[in-house]
């Protein structure tokens, strides 16, 4: 992992929850530049001390104070660069994943070489560096770390790469970010419960924009924009996911429901974000040369 000059928030302030009474751990202005360091089931050496991975947590880093935020203000952030540690770890559990048959507890450690995950001898996956856990602290209650909703959390969106943007919605004064979980490489879906979990450092930037008919999570990334819904099951995720993009086409276009809900069928795909949380996620991702104007703009003084 390279060095930075950035404010930095350490793994040292990683917390289990999204939690709304933390005391800001670091203070940015608006698109100030900042780093912050992410644990994961490689930290401590615990992983090759237990067979029994269930008490290995993967904590976000946090809260961070962004000056100016007010509740209700929906946020850019811009994902400058990830730096990822040199080796990565992968777990299975009884009873998780999205497999008929149950997973037994096991255990994979995953080097990192030269831009690929070296799975095993002979099967090397390129990687693509990303963020599983990105949010604000909701105003009325301090969810886990595990999980996801409107204010971010445990998205797990494989789009949440360097380059990319994530909108979220601000529900405290200074919006009180949290990050973590860093990924080498998932697939759509995370099907056996991990991606390759890596300890390493993120740097971002946040600026707010003007009231956009949008709650978020939105995420922008290789031209690409992706909508996230969640939900008790993957049906009620697409609906979220699927309803909030039509909002977003119907204030761009201006047309019916009828005619936004036939164009995305013609031009969205709709696919899994991640299937393994309590919430699952769904994405709905669509050309952003669609959008004729931009209701993510940056919000003016």
């Amino acid at each position: 992992m390279s060095a930075s000059t950035h404010a930095h928030a350490g793994y040292l302030h990683a917390r289990a929850e999204f939690d709304p009474t933390a005391e800001p751990v670091l203070r940015v202005a608006p698109g100030e530049r900042f780093r912050v360091e992410a644990r994961s089931l490689l930290t401590d050496g615990l992983f090759e001390q237990t067979d029994d991975y269930t008490t290995l947590g993967i904590p976000v880093t946090g809260p961070i104070e962004i000056d100016g935020v007010q509740p209700g203000d929906l946020v850019r952030i811009d994902v400058h660069e990830i730096h990822l540690a040199d080796r990565g770890a992968m777990v299975t559990m009884p009873g998780r994943g999205g497999f008929g048959e149950p997973l037994r507890m096991d255990g994979h450690i995953v080097p990192i070489r030269d831009g690929f995950a070296e799975f095993e001898e002979g099967v090397r996956i390129p990687i693509r560096p990303m963020i599983g856990k990105l949010g604000f602290a909701p105003h009325d209650h301090s969810p886990s770390s595990s999980t996801v909703g409107r204010y971010g959390g445990n998205m797990d969106c494989r789009d949440i790469i360097a380059g990319s943007s994530v909108f979220l919605t601000a529900q405290l004064s200074g919006g009180r970010l949290y990050a973590g979980d860093l990924h080498a490489v998932q697939g759509d879906g995370e099907c056996s419960l991990t991606g390759v979990e890596m300890e390493g450092a993120i740097e971002l930037s946040c600026q707010i924009v003007r009231p956009a008919p949008v709650r978020g999570p939105v995420v922008f990334a290789e031209d690409r924009m992706i909508v996230l819904g969640d939900g008790e099951d993957l049906d009620e995720a697409a609906t979220v996911a699927l309803d909030e993009t039509m909002t977003i086409i119907q204030a761009d276009r201006g047309w019916t429901r009828e005619r936004t809900a036939m164009f995305l069928s013609a031009a969205a795909d709709v696919a899994v974000s991640q299937l393994v949380n309590a919430r699952k996620s769904v994405k709905v991702s669509l050309p952003a040369h669609y959008l004729r104007t931009s209701p993510f703009e940056r919000k003016e003084d």
